[in-house]
């Protein structure tokens, strides 16, 4: 009998995500569709800001350009800009910079800063860039906490260290090992692995200390 194989769907990058869906929302758009109309929709529906996509592409003609909509050669000078023009009196209420984003989090939220949280505020508050952006402009997010003095893994003390290791060993027992506790943790938002080595030097040194304190 011949095995059936299941191949997996090709894992598309965020810019492919927003070509698709800027075509999906071409097929009930009979006409190009003009940025003003796109950020209308993107104040009541979860998709990225006018301003990202502007980030990401150029404009928002480049973009209608790359997922087929519109051909270059199609558009004279007026016909560009009456589409890649936004809503009238909205550009400064609804562009924030990296910098006015992070403080907005950090006000509503406090200075633990992880892509799932700050992206869970991002759906209330349109105005923020994305964390994609965040990561794009500095690297990675942790160079993005650097540079804004954050962390991720939150204000916890040697204590509340200590507190989690307990827990943990309490839930796991004799089962509790780096890579048991580094799942545990992220289920149960406890201070995770790295955090622990980086205050004790090692798994083995913040079990040591912790068997110590008991």
């Amino acid at each position: 009998m011949r095995k059936t194989t299941h191949s997996h769907p090709p894992v598309l990058t965020e810019d492919e995500k927003i070509i698709r869906l800027i075509q999906g929302l071409h097929h009930i758009h009979p006409t190009p569709m003009k940025a003003a109309h796109y950020q209308k929709l993107a104040a009541h529906l979860p998709y990225p800001s006018l301003e990202e996509l502007e980030q990401r592409f150029g404009s928002w003609t480049n973009l209608l350009q790359q997922a087929g909509i519109i051909m270059e050669t199609e558009l004279n000078a007026s016909e560009r800009h009456t589409l890649n023009r936004p809503r009238p009196g909205t550009v400064s209420k609804t562009r924030w910079t990296i910098e006015q984003s992070i403080a907005h989090y950090v006000e509503t939220h406090g200075t633990r800063v992880t892509i799932k949280r700050y992206s869970e505020l991002r759906e209330t508050e349109r105005r923020m860039v994305s964390a994609n952006t965040i990561i794009r402009h500095y690297g990675t997010w942790k160079n993005a906490l650097a540079q804004f003095e954050l962390t991720s893994n939150g204000c916890f003390s040697d204590a509340d260290c200590l507190d989690g290791l307990r827990r943990a060993h309490a839930a796991l027992g004799d089962r509790m090992t780096s890579q048991t506790y580094a799942v545990w943790a992220r289920e149960q938002h406890a201070p995770s692995l790295t955090l622990l080595i980086e205050r004790f030097s090692s798994w083995r040194e913040a079990v040591r200390y912790y068997e110590t304190q008991r």
